[in-house]
């Protein structure tokens, strides 16, 4: 990464400029205000190649962005799981290198009780299309 990025990160003056660079971002063609499909982009980048191969690995993971790369895989393909996944690391890479700060596992990891509050509300989502509502109990 470094040997064809460099070590200035100021280039790009976003996370998201950075993984448009890369050609790691979603280009959808809009008209009308609707979107019609999306632009494929061929890039020969070795940054990219590097980070895909990266996002590919994870696969068998246990960590939380092996998790994303399966639950993305699982909806939406293989393919666009692995750009996703790309996209992620670049982001980590980029923020890692403009604050000179190690990786921290963290970062990934979703608040606790965030990714409580979104299992309860899919729940009673799908409770509701069985005509049923869900109420808490409380552990004694």
């Amino acid at each position: 990464m470094i040997s064809v990025v460099g070590l200035d990160f100021k280039k790009w003056p976003t996370a998201e400029h950075f993984v448009s660079w890369l050609n790691l971002a979603a280009r959808p063609k809009v008209s009308g205000g609707k979107v019609l499909g999306y632009q494929k982009r061929y890039t020969n980048n070795p940054a990219t190649q590097a980070l895909r191969l990266a996002a590919q690995s994870l696969w068998n993971s246990k960590s939380p962005l092996g998790q994303m790369y399966k639950r993305f895989a699982a909806t939406k393909g293989i393919k666009k799981a692995i750009k996703a996944v790309a996209a992620r690391i670049a982001k980590i890479i980029y923020k890692m290198m403009i604050n000179k700060t190690e990786y921290n596992p963290m970062i990934v990891v979703e608040n606790p009780e965030v990714t409580k509050a979104k299992k309860i509300k899919r729940l009673q989502k799908e409770a509701a299309k069985f005509g049923l509502i869900l109420s808490h109990a409380i552990a004694s």
